[in-house]
């Protein structure tokens, strides 16, 4: 149990490390050239999207590191 929970914490921060990467560089790039009204379709846009997509790459990496620690133990 103590193990799928540091999988658990490690997979929450690799999630918010990448959407934070994401989020910083388009706020930095992007939103200054966009309007209100696409501002907010670009947001939804990102809910939809975005975040989904970083939930199953942090998982999946989260699962290879899982794996490499598990086989170069034997």
């Amino acid at each position: 149990m103590k193990k799928l929970a540091l999988y658990a914490i490690a997979t929450l921060v690799v999630f918010g490390i990448n959407f934070a990467i994401y989020n910083i560089s388009f706020n930095m790039q992007a939103t200054p050239y966009l309007s209100e009204e696409q501002r907010l379709d670009s947001g939804m846009l990102m809910l939809q999207t975005t975040l989904p997509a970083y939930l199953v790459s942090s998982v999946v990496i989260v699962a290879l590191c899982y794996f490499i620690v598990t086989y170069h133990k034997k």
